[in-house]
């Protein structure tokens, strides 16, 4: 709900208020964010209080307004020049460099939904909106504030559009999606970085003076520093105390800063990052910022990051697939890499459908010249040495054995090696006259350019059309050399918006056209893992990572703000391509299941006895695939060195136990508590069954033989889960077995099934 009254604005959310006024100066003062604060509450007025501080050495407003400190004054949107030397949120050149602008009030209008003016197109279905217009005091420039509530998710959405009246050129040099300042410093900030196959590890530290800048300049959203960060009060935890998450829509380079200034105010901007960045705007014309989405939680993170997922499935994902459940998928890579043919492919999709596999992905090296990473990309014709019968024959076989067809594609690169580079080298993003750098042998072609938009059109479409239903689509390296030949481009620091322009509306264009077609992006792992990619990408590969221990940090990383149902996660040989690490089958598969399953692996190199495990698994994954994809997440209380994750639906939960390493002679049993668990209902608790290999046991096997198959399953009141837990059957710690000895090993994992009764 969106209120006005007397010069004072009020957004509600089911648990937060949004509060602004028009300050004395006609400046947007923002008063409140946070816990839900009715617009009748008397005293409201109260909470900035009087305006009646002067500064030894400040800069003053006016002689009119000698009290009013704009470098104190906790504002919506500010800009340079007036004596806010914080960071700005604007940066506008106009003739000749001056970049002092003063924007006030000038109107405002409420209204049901939104506009959709930009992609993505974040629904509005159910929301209301906000529209600030501020001018500046002297020239005719105009800037329009954003504010999209949506109640039930406890999410507020932000833009800034900027219109230029003058006759006069206007050169953006920085443009943000949102500012939020804050009354005290009292906050730690959460950011979620790392590197390839390391992605979104997140990491915590306490305010203090000085800026803090995320960014990425890969020209994607980048595996180093994702555009999701969180503010925590120190106390908050994954179910107590205050958090604001702050995310933006956007899929190339961004900028998240955070300020805390001189009097102990805090500002975050989030923003299109200013490197490398211009934007000319002529009279009559506009610039519209990416939107960023603003969440606040009294509960703890766990509280947050629901109220993200919920908002990312229901407004933000744009696919048909978007609530659905997903297919468990296999792809070739990791089982052939190039070194494939049709027959090699069909023997492993038959043994895929025979454990219960739904969706075959053929990954990279079926087109054109493509033997290996050096050569092919660019030319999206079937290479008939290796499939005979083309892309329609090939999906033909595999919708015989009753499975989906899947193709990898790269459509945003080029290798010098293909016809595509020989026909049109002016396409390549570079710089005329230098040699341009290169990543794993390949390049970028110009997504800014309407004809290398057409061209990538017409040639995924003709993949398309060949009865695929699932696409994975990549981009395996970061923009360097850069340069655009694009004729609408007036500014060459526009390469990089007009190149993630360039690619919504390619996308656009082939969801549209393709709308039965599930999308995953794959950007060298989780390099574009964002919610602009995410609005046409229903799921995304988290990472090239698959290692069970690496990947409980990433995903946790990434379940903070993004849904389950967009965690693309595969079970995957050991040891691990990645870092060599083995790890138990059933234990890949106890991390793995939390999102969206699929398998890496040649199916054929295994043993009968490890096929009938995951014909096991994939059984047990469909019995509880909506919770596992669209569920509720939690984290629960860790014990005697293990994690608990648990996620919830309306008629089960499903609790992950991991374990890095296993202990010796601990004396303790460990348990398992549910703090959220209805104290007047009891719970059924099942243990899921788990097969332990002979090779793990070693001489140990005939000690545990008869206790493979033991089953758990216990029935307890919710007011013991919430307030004690329950201890869990011992773990074999070197004195051999007992009845209900449990086997967990390094990097293990349990499953158990939580029910009402």
């Amino acid at each position: 709900m969106i209120e006005e009254r007397k010069g004072w604005f009020f957004i509600s959310t089911r648990h937060s208020s949004y509060i602004m006024r028009i300050s004395p100066t006609g400046h947007i003062e923002h008063i409140h964010y946070g816990g839900y604060i009715p617009s009748s509450a008397e005293g409201i007025g109260q909470i900035q209080g009087p305006d009646d501080i002067r500064l030894g050495d400040g800069t003053y407003y006016d002689e009119d307004h000698q009290h009013t400190f704009l470098s104190r004054m906790l504002q919506e949107y500010s800009v340079p020049g007036k004596g806010d030397t914080r960071e700005s949120a604007l940066i506008a050149e106009y003739r000749n460099g001056l970049i002092t602008l003063d924007f006030i009030y000038h109107s405002h209008r409420i209204y049901s939904g939104k506009d959709y003016a930009i992609l993505p197109q974040v629904s509005g279905d159910g929301a209301d909106t906000l529209e600030l217009t501020l001018r500046d005091t002297v020239l005719p420039v105009y800037l329009v504030l954003r504010y999209t509530s949506y109640e039930e998710e406890d999410v507020i959405l932000r833009s800034a559009e900027i219109w230029n009246e003058m006759d006069d050129e206007v050169l953006l040099r920085t443009v943000s999606s949102m500012m939020l300042d804050l009354p005290d410093s009292e906050w730690d900030l959460m950011t979620f970085d790392g590197a390839w196959a390391r992605e979104r590890n997140e990491y915590r530290r306490p305010l203090a003076p000085g800026v803090v800048y995320v960014d990425s300049k890969l020209g994607f959203s980048s595996c180093e520093h994702n555009s999701l960060v969180f503010l925590l009060r120190p106390d908050a935890d994954d179910s107590h105390g205050e958090a604001i998450a702050i995310n933006q829509i956007y899929s190339g380079n961004h900028q998240e800063r955070v300020e805390v200034s001189p009097f102990g105010l805090v500002r975050v901007i989030a923003s299109i990052n200013p490197f490398g960045f211009g934007w000319k705007l002529g009279k009559g014309e506009s610039f519209r910022s990416p939107e960023a989405v603003l969440s606040y939680s009294c509960s703890g993170l766990d509280k947050l990051s629901a109220s993200l997922h919920r908002f990312a499935e229901r407004y933000i994902v744009r696919s048909q697939y978007g609530q659905m459940d997903r297919p468990i998928a296999i792809n070739n890579w990791e089982a052939t890499y190039f070194d494939f043919t049709e027959e090699k492919i069909m023997k492993l999709a038959a043994t895929a459908a025979s454990v219960g596999i739904e969706l075959f992905v053929l990954d990279d090296g079926w087109f054109g010249r493509r033997t290996n990473d050096t050569r092919g990309l660019g030319d999206w014709t079937v290479n008939r040495s290796k499939l005979p019968e083309g892309l329609s024959g090939y999906a033909d076989k595999i919708h015989s054995l009753g499975m989906k067809a899947g193709i990898w594609v790269e459509p945003e690169m080029v290798s010098m090696d293909s016809e595509l580079y020989e026909k049109h080298p002016e396409w390549m993003i570079a710089i005329p006259g230098r040699r341009p750098s290169a990543g794993r042998h390949q390049y970028i072609l110009d997504l800014s350019r309407a004809d290398v938009i057409e061209y990538l059109f017409q040639s995924m479409s003709s993949v398309f059309s060949s009865g695929i239903d699932y696409v994975k689509w990549d981009a395996n390296r970061n923009m360097s050399d850069y340069f655009t030949s694009s004729p609408d481009a007036r500014f060459q620091g526009e390469l990089f918006h007009r190149y993630i322009q360039g690619l919504y509306s390619l996308l656009d264009r082939l969801t549209s056209a393709f709308p039965d077609i599930l999308f995953e992006f794959c950007s060298s792992g989780g390099n574009r893992y964002d919610l602009g990619a995410l609005a046409f990408s229903p799921q995304g590969w988290v990472s090239d990572d698959t290692d069970a221990m690496e990947r409980m940090r990433i995903q946790n990383g990434t379940l903070r703000g993004y849904p389950l149902s967009s965690m693309s996660n595969h079970v995957t040989a050991s040891p691990n391509h990645q870092n060599l690490r083995r790890t138990g089958l059933e234990d890949r598969f106890g991390v793995a299941c939390f999102g969206v399953l699929g398998y890496e692996l040649d199916l054929n190199k295994l043993s009968d006895e490890e096929l009938s495990v995951i014909k096991n698994q994939i059984a047990f994954y469909k019995a509880h695939r909506h919770t596992f994809q669209h569920g509720t997440f939690h984290h629960l209380p860790s014990s005697d060195g293990a994690l608990f994750w648990a996620v919830e639906s309306s008629d089960e939960m499903i609790i992950l136990e991991y374990q890095e390493r296993n202990g010796v002679n601990t004396g303790r049993h460990r348990r398992l508590r549910i703090p959220f668990a209805d104290r007047d209902t009891v719970y059924s608790i099942e243990r899921r069954g788990k097969h332990v290999f002979r090779e793990d046991l070693g001489d140990l096997w005939k000690d545990y033989e008869s206790v493979l198959h033991e089953p758990f399953s216990i029935r307890v009141s919710g007011a013991v889960l919430a307030e004690a837990g329950i201890a869990l059957p011992p773990l074999f710690m070197g004195r051999g077995f007992e009845p209900a000895t449990r086997v967990l090993m390094d990097n293990g994992a349990d499953l158990y099934v939580v029910r009402k009764t």
